[in-house]
């Protein structure tokens, strides 16, 4: 019988660890800033333009 010497693979190659990691984060990104946008919808903001046609109070 021959003799065979077998090597283990190194394991993945970079890229395709790369390329997980890419995905991973963009889908981490892509809920947090998914549930951020609706809270920012919800809340309301106070108007704070300067009404000129309205008759100034005398505060003395």
């Amino acid at each position: 019988m021959a003799h065979l010497e077998v090597k283990p693979r190194n394991g993945a190659p970079w890229w395709l660890w790369l390329l997980l990691s890419l995905i991973a984060l963009g889908l981490v990104l892509y809920f947090i800033n998914r549930y951020n946008s609706e809270a920012m919808l919800n809340k309301s903001t106070p108007d704070t333009s300067v009404n000129s046609s309205a008759v100034p109070r005398d505060t003395l």
